[in-house]
């Protein structure tokens, strides 16, 4: 199993139409083989003195059987249909890639 974190930021004042465009997306991407979790999440304010606050940030934690199946997920056709509707909401993702350590 592997697990990812996708960091999106998202451009000043488009929070609501990135999330409007994640939410059928996630319900498509939870439904490919080998996927075990996908929800994109945004910050939720605890006071902590360890977090760092981005109100313009969706965070997505995924969970994937496979490496084979996160790559298959990554050229699937409606991951492609939604870099493009996404685009111009973003200033940017990264992707972190882990496994259990154990």
């Amino acid at each position: 199993m592997i697990h990812v974190v996708a960091t999106v930021l998202v451009k000043p004042g488009r929070m609501a139409e990135a999330l409007a465009i994640y939410r059928p997306f996630a319900r498509e991407v939870e439904a490919e083989q080998g996927c075990l979790q996908y929800r994109p999440t945004v910050d939720v304010d605890l006071g902590l003195p360890t977090q760092r606050l981005d109100p313009n940030r969706i965070t997505v934690t995924e969970r994937w059987e496979s490496i084979e199946n996160f790559r298959a997920h990554l050229v699937a056709p409606h991951v492609v249909a939604w870099r493009e509707a996404i685009r111009d909401c973003l200033d940017g993702i990264t992707v972190t890639v882990t496994r259990d350590a154990g």
